[in-house]
């Protein structure tokens, strides 16, 4: 229904990956690898890191991810979390504190591509969901992020990777 107050806003949503060995784990990190250089890790690290237990019903690790009315993702976590319910209380903390965040720019890995950081003080809490072309269109974006986090709805599940690549839905929140 579109009158609906959350149809008109944005959205933040939980997502896991099937193991420390997950693809769409790896590009999350060569992104950020970009933008935090000091956060950066290897899958193999996080391989090492990760108990068996949390391969399962939940997949491995947790983010947040912050879309626009579009389902266009504009944000991402600056930390991959042990677990689904760390992810979750990270994003309301981030919710709560968006007032307080400063938005600054990076440059990538050639000179056209530029991406943001949002900080808190001086740790990172979320960054640029893609590259931008200017330095100027990335500090406008972040500065949009801001905006959307502080009212956005905070959804009541976490997706779930599966084999096939898929993502499924689980209903509840996170443990």
């Amino acid at each position: 229904m579109l009158s609906d107050t959350r149809a008109r806003r944005g959205r933040v949503i939980f997502d896991t990956f099937r193991s420390a060995r997950d693809p769409r784990l790896s590009a999350w990190l060569l992104f950020r690898s970009y933008l935090l250089p000091e956060l950066a890790v290897t899958q193999l690290a996080l391989t090492e890191a990760a108990p068996p237990a949390l391969a399962a019903p939940l997949g491995v690790f947790g983010v947040w991810r912050l879309l626009a009315t579009n389902n266009r993702e504009l944000a991402r976590c600056a930390t991959v979390f042990a677990d689904p319910t760390a992810a979750l209380v990270a994003a309301r903390a981030a919710q709560a504190g968006a007032g307080e965040m400063s938005v600054s720019t990076v440059r990538g890995p050639v000179s056209t591509k530029h991406a943001w950081l949002l900080r808190r003080g001086d740790r990172p809490v979320a960054t640029a969901a893609r590259w931008y072309e200017s330095a100027g269109e990335a500090a406008a974006a972040g500065r949009a992020a801001v905006t959307v986090l502080q009212d956005a709805h905070v959804a009541e599940g976490v997706s779930i990777g599966t084999a096939s690549g898929r993502r499924s839905r689980l209903v509840a929140q996170p443990a």
